[in-house]
């Protein structure tokens, strides 16, 4: 990975060049900083003004690609005009018009079996945290003293071995996503926004955890990917050095 600011002039000539852009935002920990609790994830004014001037501006397309289910991201945004994508791309709401993976049709019921089985299993681990986002589990444990980590993931994979042939776990930063084992992903929903865009556009796509290397695999050599956090294994081409960069990068995009 690059520095982002030290290629910012090339690729700021290439974005202001482009017909259109698409502007993909992975919310907690790239437009919002991490907190201990999901719920307290909210979406600073400052950041909220920035996105609603880039999204006003004709040459931009902006959305929102996040493990959390487009309903939680509604309720923290509150912004018009701006594509949503919940649950890790398996639900996008594009020109008002919500849709779903045809899959989860069928696969729903597994997701809800296992949030019955986790709800009881993780009882005992204190500081764990299960999210149901109806499409997807996200297991919290950064309350979760470090010792009992392992306690966890060990309860996790006993628990849900009945349904192992039917789920993924996937580890992010001090979560573990449990999603239905489809072939779909933000790498798979980032082709499937970028497919409705002009010829000639350009896409960036900004994440932060291991959930977004799909985006950064799909886009590699199409766009512009960028990670919040230095990581030698990353498959994103640029980095921000911390998260508090993301406000300045929203600015430079608005002043293109």
């Amino acid at each position: 990975m690059r520095s982002l600011w030290t290629h910012w002039s090339a690729l700021a000539a290439r974005l202001r060049a482009a017909p259109r852009r698409l502007l993909v935002f992975d919310y907690d920990g790239t437009l919002s900083p991490l907190v201990d609790r999901p719920a307290e994830a909210i979406l600073p004014e400052s950041t909220k003004a920035l996105l609603r001037t880039l999204s006003r501006q004709p040459q931009n397309t902006v959305s929102l690609l996040s493990g959390r289910s487009i309903r939680q991201l509604k309720r923290f945004v509150r912004l018009p005009g701006i594509l949503y994508g919940g649950n890790h791309g398996l639900e996008l709401e594009e020109a008002g018009r919500r849709w779903v993976h045809p899959e989860m049709r069928r696969r729903t019921a597994d997701i809800q079996r296992a949030a019955r089985i986790l709800r009881k299993a993780l009882e005992p681990i204190a500081g764990a945290r299960l999210e149901n986002k109806t499409l997807s589990l996200s297991v919290h444990f950064r309350e979760v003293p470090p010792s009992k980590r392992p306690e966890l993931r060990r309860t996790l994979r006993r628990s849900l071995r009945p349904l192992r042939r039917r789920l993924d776990l996937r580890a992010g930063e001090k979560i573990i996503e449990v999603r239905p084992r489809i072939a779909w992903n933000k790498g798979a929903a980032l082709r499937r926004l970028a497919r409705r865009m002009p010829r000639g556009s350009v896409l960036l796509f900004a994440g932060d955890d291991q959930t977004d290397e799909d985006a950064f695999r799909a886009i590699r050599r199409r766009g512009i990917s960028v990670r919040v956090g230095r990581a030698r294994s990353s498959r994103a081409a640029y980095y921000l050095r911390r998260q508090a960069e993301m406000s300045a990068l929203l600015k430079k995009l608005a002043a293109l």
